[in-house]
């Protein structure tokens, strides 16, 4: 077998088998991808992720900076194909947007901002439609229907409503974006998200340590350290001693395991003191593992969350791969009582003998596991008329070795939060009171769409006074209070001037930092990978702050 060395001492060396799981990141169908140019990224998010995205489809209404700096961000990792639709024609108020060059003037916008856009990355093909985004959802909203993106930027709010309500319907992610001066905006909007990947940060190990199957413990129980010499003894995988340590209290504790704080502590020093000498590596890493073995085991409540939903509970012929997995896992944790095995170990310190003899005891486990939840997927398959092993053998390895991690979001639609009755009204005030926030510039963002539907332009724009505009938009804000239930809280007429002053202007340092934030969201929902922002967030660029909301 091939293995891959990690760890930078002598005594510390993790060797991994590459195989079992590795060709998870992999489809069951053919990929084309350029592994030189993209190598970065396919380090993030496999090729899966990368196939994922170059079978892409975008589509950005309205060719602003921060449309095209969103788009930017695609097109270099890869995504399949992107469509710019805009009407508008370049003039000199665009020059803010580093894809129009001098000289385009008079030339459609959508036009000259694909061009550039393809110029980026010869894999992409891009198209544009030189065509009144308001129109186009007025007139055709099933030409939306080719894509699996859409990005509404800067649209009016009844066209975003009415956009929105298709695009939910046919399940389709939508993001909507503004930029009002040093304000940014972004808004996800889709039925339901899945993700098996979601890579947390500080992700757990799955040890079994409180929860042994038998080989483990057989095998741990068969380390006899009497007759080690001191190299063997310092080298013995801090599993082993965790285990044998936590067998022996049992035996003294009526089979209980360490359970209050001062019985932890004297189990841990028990650990310790049970090394023949200072500095032996392994010893170190099982005290400070310790409580792992102490913690019952236990199901993430995000992961019981997904096993216990009724989309798991009661399968149809049109349940996703996603669902038909949780199902199949719910039936393997019903009668073993715990998920299915990763299969995998964390460096640690240990001979290259000891390291794989354990790493394969956790393999062996960790396949059985695969064929049991297997078993279960088929004959769930086989219920709603579907053939076997119609899910990718792959996708069941994928799934199983994530599942302490999968995750289902269920997004609110614009009709809930805007609606009095199911709005989230209170969490609003809250955020009103708190001078962290940034809730008072969604309510300002919200009124400028009022008064943007009642006047045809945003305040401050030519065509109107900054005092009357300032007064219109104050009504406007107190409008939208009211629609929320908040009739007795207020805005700082500050704020109201403020966006007055900024006259719906685009800056570029905050259309490319709203643009980052939207292509790394419209990534994680293509990928289904990572945690995607659920569901709304607003940038202050006076403050150089953020607020992330679930409205």
């Amino acid at each position: 077998k091939r293995f891959e060395k990690i760890g930078t001492t002598k005594a510390k060396f993790s060797l991994i088998p590459i195989g079992f799981y590795q060709k998870m990141s992999a489809t069951s169908a053919p990929t084309t991808t350029d592994t030189a140019k993209y190598d970065r990224q396919l380090r993030l998010w496999g090729e899966e992720g990368q196939h994922l995205l170059e079978t892409s489809h975008v589509c950005l209404l309205r060719s602003t900076a921060s449309g095209c700096e969103t788009l930017k961000n695609l097109v270099l990792p890869g995504i399949g194909q992107f469509t710019v639709v805009d009407d508008k024609l370049v003039d000199d108020s665009d020059f803010n947007n580093f894809f129009v060059v001098e000289g385009s003037q008079g030339q459609p916008r959508a036009k000259v901002c694909s061009e550039l856009l393809n110029e980026l990355n010869d894999r992409v093909k891009g198209h544009f439609l030189q065509k009144n985004p308001v129109q186009l959802i007025n007139d055709d909203l099933s030409y939306f229907s080719q894509f699996n993106i859409v990005i509404a930027n800067n649209l009016p709010q009844d066209s975003v409503f009415k956009l929105a309500k298709f695009c939910w319907e046919k399940k389709i992610a939508l993001f909507v974006t503004k930029i009002n001066g040093f304000i940014g905006y972004l808004r996800v909007v889709v039925p339901e998200h899945t993700i098996v990947e979601s890579k947390p940060d500080n992700p757990a190990d799955d040890l079994r340590l409180s929860f042994p199957f038998p080989k483990l413990s057989e095998y741990a129980n068969g380390v006899d350290f009497s007759k080690m010499d001191s190299t063997e003894h310092s080298h013995t995988p801090y599993v082993v001693i965790l285990l044998q340590h936590m067998k022996k209290w049992k035996e003294e504790h009526n089979g209980e395991a360490p359970k209050t704080y001062p019985e932890k502590n004297q189990f841990k020093d028990k650990v310790i003191k049970s090394s023949i000498k200072a500095g032996e590596l392994n010893f170190d890493e099982a005290y400070k593992a310790a409580h792992k073995v102490c913690l019952p085991y236990s199901i993430p409540s995000s992961t019981k969350a997904v096993l216990d939903d009724p989309k798991a509970l009661n399968l149809t012929a049109e349940s996703s791969n996603f669902w038909l997995l949780a199902s199949a896992v719910r039936q393997f944790v019903e009668r073993e009582g715990v998920l299915p095995l990763m299969g995998s170990l964390p460096d640690m310190t240990s001979t290259t003998e000891g390291y794989i003899a354990l790493q394969k005891l956790y393999q062996e486990k960790a396949g059985q596991d695969l064929e049991s939840v297997t078993s279960f997927l088929n004959a769930s398959l086989k219920s709603i008329g579907k053939p076997e092993n119609s899910v990718s053998q792959e996708e069941v390895k994928k799934f199983c070795k994530n599942s302490l991690f999968i995750t289902a979001i269920r997004y609110r639609s614009l009709e809930e939060e805007y609606n009095q009755l199911t709005c989230k009204g209170s969490e609003i005030a809250a955020g009103l009171t708190d001078p962290d926030s940034n809730v008072v510039w969604y309510i300002v963002l919200r009124a400028s769409d009022l008064f943007y539907s009642k006047h045809g332009r945003y305040p401050g724009e030519e065509g109107g006074s900054t005092s009357d505009d300032e007064a219109a938009l104050s009504q406007a804000v107190q409008e939208v209070l009211n629609g929320l239930g908040l009739a007795d809280s207020s805005v700082d007429s500050s704020f109201v001037g403020e966006l007055v002053r900024f006259a719906g202007a685009e800056i570029h340092p905050i259309a490319s930092l709203l643009g980052g934030i939207v292509s790394q969201e419209v990534i994680k929902i293509i990928t289904h990978q990572f945690s995607p922002l659920n569901n709304t967030i607003v940038f202050n660029g006076i403050k150089s702050t953020s607020t992330a909301l679930s409205l």
